[in-house]
């Protein structure tokens, strides 16, 4: 059951979109367990339980699903998207991607554009950024804007190097963006410029990412890249750390795979410490496009998947993070975007969706979404019939149905393929009104996963698998960033929530209090509880045990996810009584 769940939605948004197609039952979608699902972790709680782009295209929508959705007995139980508001983002320039972030600090996630600079060719050096443009769901209207939009700008083939992101940790966020080969910050709230200091190279603005090197309480250092053979890393002053040279493949990735505070770098196919030395290579082709991290095989340890440009074959392989292969599936041609999850809960482990670009050729190029099993083996492969248009992007989509359940969201298909949701077995299960770009993002009041769907240069038009109230976030707190959300990348690095309560124990601190001290400070998302009897509590958390931040409140069910920061964490029952057995405390490294 997901907490706080609205029944009624919000009044219909002007300058909406065409309404979605009526949604079936909902009831029939199989509860899976949630992303986090090693096998140490199972057994800890088996153990302690005895158990549009234009209107015109979304007015075509209907036809296009007679043509796309299975029918009869093999269709798959309908989880439309219900519009809840839209916002006017014209202001912030055609050709403008979207950041999501709470800037405002009133405790709900904000949209920022931002548009890139001009280019005729962007494949060998990357844009930087030309405006930056705040809004707020609740309002519409711009909050600020840095910049001048470019109406030349109409497309974008790279990342764009911003984020949103807390980087001087004085609990609100600022927009880091390179703007004239300087890296600014700007004040989230007024948009005013912070401080700036040069890249630390040339063309060092590929993307930008926020790492934590150096063990300090929460991430301060920097990673800035140029398009495919350099990564710098800095701190958060700009002061150089190291640097490396190899190939560095789209969007390096940060994570503390040895949990010792110190954040490893993925540094495309090269495993590199917080130091910078090199300690392995993949031995894949090309250069990797994407990359997740996950127990795959639930044996206890994190995993690394490459989704990579394998020319002909090889590019959707598995690595322990010693470097020791775990798999190479041989069967795609080039893994655009990879990622982990419970997609197949019937199935051992977690599995691995990816979209591969079939045919590169101009004329005749086809994509296809895939899926590989936790052991390597390829469970199935769209047979795509229109062309891929060379745009198509696939991301995992994670609980937008409150069944925390996990499903592929893809977009930007292209060519007459309307953007939409599928299944595990690679079944089209909803179909989005406006085709668009999409942007993942818990914006309602509650923890399911939103996707906000935006027309460059026009609207963004926040969809939910169910209704939902928009005003439930706003607490008046600030909301921390999540890591997915402040390293954002077009090219799909993230990775699986592990449990950074494994192996601490749970204290009792009162009659209907439980509290677990986790080491350091942490980045949390969520937790699961097995409780004597069902009961209803409350998450809070703390870095100090004097000051408390609730992150959940009237659960009910036995999990809920957020986003917090904390090294406690406490768990109270304000109806019924119960003892806790277990607890899983979710976050990423």
């Amino acid at each position: 059951m997901t907490p706080n769940r609205t029944t009624a939605p919000p009044a219909a948004p002007p300058a909406a979109p065409p309404a979605a197609p009526p949604a079936a039952s909902r009831a029939a979608l199989p509860t899976a367990l949630p992303v986090a699902r090693a096998a140490t972790l199972r057994a800890t709680l088996r153990a302690a339980v005895p158990v549009v782009r234009t209107a015109t295209v979304a007015a075509t929508v209907a036809v296009v699903l007679a043509a796309l959705l299975p029918t009869g007995a093999a269709r798959a139980a309908s989880i439309e998207p219900q519009l809840i508001t839209s916002v006017d983002t014209s202001a912030g320039g055609t050709g403008a991607r979207l950041l999501l972030g709470d800037v405002t600090g009133d405790g709900r996630l904000d949209l920022v554009t931002m548009q890139p600079t001009y280019s005729a060719d962007d494949r060998y050096i990357g844009r930087q950024v030309q405006a930056l443009t705040a809004y707020d769901f609740g309002g519409g209207a711009p909050l600020w804007q840095v910049g001048t939009p470019d109406p030349r700008v109409t497309n974008n083939g790279t990342d764009i190097p911003a984020e949103i992101y807390d980087l001087d940790g004085d609990g609100d966020n600022e927009v880091l963006a390179v703007m004239d080969s300087m890296f600014r910050v700007f004040d989230g709230r007024t948009g005013t410029l912070v401080r700036e200091f040069p890249v630390p190279g040339p063309n060092a603005w590929d993307t930008i990412i926020i790492a934590n090197f150096r063990g300090r309480p929460h991430p301060q250092d920097l990673v800035f890249k140029d398009r495919y053979n350099q990564v710098w890393a800095t701190d958060q002053h700009g002061e150089l750390l190291w640097t490396h040279t190899g190939v560095t493949g789209h969007r390096p990735y940060p994570h503390d795979f040895d949990d010792d505070g110190r954040q490893e770098l993925l540094a495309g196919y090269d495993f590199v410490t917080p130091d910078g030395d090199l300690v392995w290579t993949a031995a894949m082709a090309d250069h990797p496009d994407s990359i997740a991290v996950g127990d795959i095989d639930g044996d206890g340890g994190e995993d690394i998947v490459f989704g990579g440009a394998g020319l002909g074959g090889d590019s959707t392989n598995a690595y322990r993070a010693d470097g020791t292969l775990l798999w190479q599936n041989l069967d795609a041609v080039e893994a655009q975007q990879i990622g982990l999850g419970d997609f197949r809960p019937d199935l051992p482990g977690l599995e691995v969706a990816g979209l591969d670009r079939v045919d590169r050729t101009a004329t005749t190029g086809k994509d296809a979404l895939y899926l590989v099993s936790a052991t390597g083996e390829t469970l199935w492969k769209e047979n795509r019939t229109t062309l891929g248009c060379w745009g198509t992007v696939m991301e995992p989509l994670h609980n937008w149905d409150g069944t925390y359940s996990d499903l592929l969201l893809s977009w930007n298909r292209g060519c007459g393929e309307v953007a939409g949701i599928w299944d595990g077995h690679g079944r089209r299960v909803a179909t989005f009104p406006v085709d668009g770009r999409m942007m993942r993002g818990d914006i309602c009041g509650d923890d399911r996963t939103e996707v906000v769907d935006y027309v460059m240069g026009d609207h963004a038009y926040l969809y939910a698998g169910g209704p939902c109230d928009l005003a439930a976030k706003v607490t008046g707190r600030p909301l921390p960033q999540a890591k997915r959300l402040y390293n954002y990348s077009r090219y799909t690095a993230e990775e699986i929530p592990a449990d950074h309560a494994q192996g601490r124990r749970w204290s009792r601190t009162g009659p209907h209090t439980w509290r677990v001290d986790l080491g350091r400070q942490r980045e949390l998302t969520g937790v699961r509880t097995a409780f004597t009897r069902d009961v209803t509590y409350r998450v809070d958390t703390s870095r100090d045990g004097r000051r408390w931040t609730t992150a959940a409140r009237a659960v009910t069910g036995d999990r809920v996810e957020f986003t917090a920061l904390g090294r406690l964490v406490r768990i109270t029952t304000t109806r019924g009584s119960a003892h806790l057995r277990g607890a899983t405390v979710l976050g990423t490294r």
